[in-house]
C-alpha cells in the first residue's frame, strides 16, 4: 500500500508583508489647462500618477533632468520628489494621488529616485478611465487592479525593488497608538505608556527601525493628514488645526510651512494637479 505523504509549505513573511501593504487612492481628477498651469510642488508622503490625453507639459524634479510629459503616456512621480512645472500651450490630463504604504504610513513608491514614464496599450487605459464613470464597489476593484498593475509593470521595468519594513512589536502598538489618537498634543511619554514600554526604550526603537524620533514621526502624521483635509474637504485652516490639536492656527500654518514651503492656504490652492 502505498502512502501518500502531504507536504505543506508555509510562508508567514509573506503573508504578514501582504496584509500590511495597501494602496491608497488619495485623490483623482480630470483637468484640461493652459498656460496657467504652472507652479512648484513640494515633497510629500504621497506619489502622483498621470495619464496625457493630450497636448504636452514639462515637470522639473529638483536636482534632475526635465521630463516632457507627452500624449497617451503614464507618469509616476514618487512621494519625496519636489519638482516645478509648466505648460506652454495646453495639456489634457488624469491624475491620481495614492500612496502605497507599509505599517509606518511612509509611502514605499518613494524608493523610485525620480520621475518615470511608462506606455500601455490604449485597452489596458479604456478599462481604466472606463471604471472612472461609476462609483459601484465592483468597478472600484477593477481600478484598484488596473493602479496594481500599472505599479507593478513601472516596478518591473525599472528594476525598483520594494523593501518592507519589519518592526518590532513595541514599534507596531506604537504606531497603531499614534493612529488612533493622532495629536500634535501627544507626548512620548503617553505613547510609551500604551506601548508598554520606557520613553528611552520607545525612542531608541524608533531610531533603530525609523530612523526618526516619535516626535518627528507624530509630526509627519500630523502634517500628512492635514495635507488631506486641505485637498479633500473645505474644512477652514483653524479647523483643520485644532482638529490635530494645535494652539492656533498661526503656529499650525507655521508648522506647515516649515515642513512643505508653502503655507497650508497656497497648498490647497496648488497641489490638487
Amino acid at each position: 500500500m502505498e502512502i501518500c505523504v502531504m507536504r505543506l509549505v508555509s510562508n508567514s513573511q509573506l503573508c504578514e508583508n501582504t496584509n500590511h501593504v495597501h494602496l491608497t487612492l488619495l485623490y483623482f481628477g480630470h483637468a484640461i489647462v493652459g498656460t496657467e498651469w504652472t507652479g512648484r510642488a513640494t515633497d510629500i508622503n504621497m506619489s502622483r500618477l498621470y495619464y496625457i490625453v493630450d497636448g504636452e507639459a514639462e515637470i522639473f524634479p529638483d536636482g534632475g533632468t526635465p521630463i516632457s510629459l507627452q500624449k497617451g503616456n503614464w507618469y509616476l512621480i514618487p512621494a519625496g520628489c519636489s519638482f516645478s512645472f509648466s505648460c506652454a500651450d495646453h495639456m489634457e490630463q488624469f491624475y491620481f494621488h495614492l500612496k502605497l504604504c507599509d505599517l509606518d504610513g511612509l509611502d514605499l513608491l518613494s524608493a523610485f529616485p525620480s520621475p518615470v514614464a511608462l506606455t500601455l496599450p490604449e485597452s489596458k487605459t479604456e478599462l481604466l478611465f472606463s471604471c472612472l464613470e461609476s462609483d459601484a464597489l465592483a468597478e472600484g476593484i477593477v481600478l484598484r487592479h488596473e493602479i496594481e498593475s500599472i505599479l507593478i509593470t513601472l516596478l518591473a521595468e525599472h528594476s525598483v525593488r520594494l523593501e518592507s519594513n519589519r518592526f518590532s512589536p513595541v514599534v507596531v502598538r506604537a504606531i497603531k497608538y499614534i493612529k488612533r489618537n493622532l495629536s500634535a498634543q501627544l507626548t512620548v511619554a503617553e505613547i510609551a505608556e500604551h506601548a508598554f514600554v520606557s520613553t528611552s526604550t520607545l525612542t531608541k526603537h524608533f531610531k533603530a527601525e525609523l530612523s526618526k524620533s516619535v516626535s518627528e514621526y507624530v509630526n509627519d502624521r500630523i502634517m500628512f493628514e492635514a495635507c488631506q483635509r486641505l485637498l479633500k474637504t473645505n474644512l477652514s485652516i483653524l479647523a483643520i488645526s485644532e482638529k490635530y490639536g494645535f494652539s492656533d492656527q498661526f503656529y499650525f500654518s507655521r508648522r506647515f510651512k516649515e515642513k512643505f514651503g508653502l503655507s497650508p492656504m497656497k497648498y490647497r490652492k496648488t497641489a490638487i494637479m
